[in-house]
């Protein structure tokens, strides 16, 4: 009786193994992709990728994909790879939960993101993401957000909450900055670009504000040290800065100064006292 039970055990497992098997050597990728797109795309949002296929043990992976706005066109997001994990936990919840993972811009990421439905899945209405490797300089997002390029490896973590509208009440950013340039809007005291080694920014979202704790940039030529606030207009590139701080510039004279920047993202005001 023992071995029939085994036997029939070992049956039952090799079934469950064949079945999944075949699910994921016959996943209609193509037809999955196609109507994954046109549920989803719209004007304010689409995505395209170059395949999809099926992804252990929830999910799917899209190669070469492209997120971006139809109308007017912004590129969001482009990556190698996108991993995409449903958490069966969304089945009891207001909001559908996904995991998800990937390469992009020379480097990597994983995270969870809740999204109202798949017709509403950009902006997620929440999400955590780790990131690692990032180069600035390809992700155009930045580019078009500051006003100017930014070079550079980063890692970090991104968290935010938002309410019913889509606005952020509440989250945070940590971000590491290595070996890098920035390109000022206007010289500051004859310096053009600020070239870093190391970079240091820790930010809170609170209430539709940015709140700056700290901006820390060290390099060959100059160290600063800033704080304050970033208030967001609808066009990024026009956010409202409110920040001050100190600023060294090494040298053979060592100097080292006060100094407050206000203006917008896209034309900083600097002033040192």
């Amino acid at each position: 009786m023992n071995f029939l039970k085994k036997k029939a055990l070992w049956f039952t497992v090799y079934g469950i193994f064949i079945t999944i098997l075949f699910v994921y050597l016959l996943f209609p990728g193509e037809l999955v992709k196609s109507r994954l797109e046109n549920s989803i795309n719209s004007e304010q949002f689409a995505i395209n990728s170059s395949s999809l296929h099926a992804s252990f043990p929830l999910g799917f992976k899209l190669k070469n994909v492209t997120i971006s706005s139809a109308s007017p066109v912004n590129v969001f997001f482009q990556g190698e790879a996108l991993d995409v994990q449903f958490n069966l936990s969304s089945l009891f919840r207001r909001r559908t939960y996904i995991g998800l993972s990937g390469n992009a811009y020379g480097g990597s990421f994983n995270g969870t993101a809740g999204i109202l439905s798949l017709s509403q899945a950009y902006p997620p209405a929440e999400a955590k993401l780790n990131f690692k490797n990032i180069d600035l300089e390809k992700y155009t997002l930045i580019k078009d957000k500051l006003g100017r390029t930014i070079t550079g490896k980063a890692r970090g973590i991104l968290t935010y909450n938002t309410d019913e509208a889509g606005k952020i009440t509440a989250g945070d950013l940590k971000l590491l900055l290595s070996k890098g340039a920035y390109l000022l809007a206007e010289p500051f005291l004859g310096i053009a670009r600020i070239d870093f080694e190391n970079g240091d920014i820790q930010a809170e979202f609170v209430n539709g504000s940015i709140k700056l704790q700290k901006l820390e940039i060290s390099g060959a030529q100059i160290n600063c040290l800033l704080k304050g606030e970033i208030t967001p207009q609808t066009d990024f590139i026009n956010s409202r800065l409110s920040l001050d701080g100190t600023m060294e510039i090494r040298g053979k004279d060592n100097v080292k100064m006060k100094i407050t920047i206000g203006g917008t993202l896209a034309n900083p005001v600097m002033r040192y006292i």
